[in-house]
């Protein structure tokens, strides 16, 4: 958003949703919700053009508004129900939602539910976020394995090395690194403040411009290359 990519759509994708506390955004109604509000008979809107116009508009209010982004919540099904209608509604939203924002990014479970359940179909950039640990880095082969294989069009594929110590990443994890079939992006330090920020429930937004993180965040934005739009379509 600084760079003036605005409005934003931040969809958390995560069943187990902290993106809002991490935005410091106070999050209603989730889209699980919504759906299960409809499969139950006497919250089940009419058939037809209006089922979808009701859902429709309950997808716009479960929006959460905020400083130049929105957020959107999955949320995840009551009891032991498969997670395949919600992902379904998910894609069906960011469809219809899209196109009123100059950007949306989504948070993912760590994993890949959401690409082997096909609820982006076109993705700019693929960001598989990474700790300095064999097993996250397995996860990161398995999701880019997985990229190559689904019928989603992905533009960039980029490896996000986090929580990285004063002294770097480890040998070993460098050198597999550049065997992978991705672009390696900045180092996010470690960073107490944010550590701090999460343990005491505050927003990363309130952290100072200075923070070690914030200022790695922004040489990755550069890095993406992230287009700068002048208007919407």
């Amino acid at each position: 958003m600084e760079r003036g990519v605005r409005p934003v759509l931040a969809v958390d994708a995560d069943p187990n949703a902290n993106l809002g506390e991490a935005l410091g955004v106070e999050t209603g109604t989730t889209l699980a919700d919504i759906r299960e509000r409809g499969s139950q008979p006497e919250g089940s809107p009419p058939s037809g053009i209006g089922r979808v116009r009701v859902v429709e508009d309950e997808v716009q209010r479960a929006l959460s508004e905020a400083c130049g982004f929105d957020l959107l919540t999955m949320g995840r099904p009551e009891g032991p129900r498969c997670y395949c209608a919600v992902n379904h509604l998910l894609r069906k939203s960011l469809d219809d939602l899209s196109r009123n924002y100059a950007a949306v990014v989504i948070d993912n479970e760590a994993g890949m539910e959401h690409l082997s359940r096909r609820t982006t179909n076109d993705v700019d950039y693929l960001v598989a976020v990474l700790n300095p640990t064999a097993p996250s880095l397995r996860a990161v082969r398995r999701i880019l394995a997985l990229a190559d294989e689904l019928p989603v069009r992905i533009g960039r594929r980029v490896v996000l090395p986090t929580r990285v110590g004063p002294e770097g990443l480890p040998a070993w994890l460098d050198a597999e690194l550049a065997e992978l079939p991705a672009t390696r992006l900045p180092e996010v330090p470690q960073d107490d403040a944010v550590e701090e920020a999460g343990a005491a429930g505050r927003p990363v937004l309130e952290l100072p411009a200075d923070t070690p993180a914030l200022i790695a965040v922004r040489r990755i934005a550069e890095a993406l290359e992230v287009p700068v739009p002048t208007a919407l379509p």
